[in-house]
């Protein structure tokens, strides 16, 4: 099932690359629409933050085509830093979590993450004894599509 499709050139909405990312019904329901909009931003300026640290530019703004300033790494480093990587890190652990209530194997784990056997058998156990600040929100139900 294809769920990513692009729109590339003059017809996307800058004229570079518009990427449109597809949910089914239930996975839009289980992750929420405040949810959806909020990583979707951060998504952005991920990469955003890759074109501009390849280009040391920004173009986007009132000024575009513009030389990047602290101001935008700021941005960047909140984006991602605070917002984005705690999430995704959340998403991992409960999906580490998951594969071990579920039967998987360290060795099948420390295939999956490309390391070797004892630090996937490590990454269990601190994820068992550690939770961190966003393992709710990575596994706590939506309901009635709001968090």
């Amino acid at each position: 099932m294809e769920s990513l499709s692009y729109r590339i050139g003059p017809d996307a909405r800058y004229g570079g690359t518009d990427i449109t990312i597809s949910l089914t019904p239930e996975e839009s329901a289980a992750i929420g629409s405040a949810d959806i909009a909020t990583l979707t931003d951060w998504f952005d300026t991920a990469l955003w933050a890759l074109a501009a640290m390849r280009t040391g530019r920004s173009y986007r703004g009132p000024e575009t085509s513009r030389q990047i300033g602290a101001g935008d790494a700021y941005d960047m480093i909140t984006g991602l830093d605070h917002r984005l990587l705690p999430r995704l890190q959340a998403i991992r652990d409960a999906a580490i979590r998951r594969h071990e209530e579920l039967g998987g194997t360290v060795q099948e784990l420390a295939t999956a993450m490309d390391v070797g056997r004892s630090t996937a058998q490590y990454r269990r156990v601190v994820l068992r004894d550690n939770p961190a600040a966003f393992d709710g929100w990575a596994t706590t139900p939506v309901v009635h599509g709001e968090r």
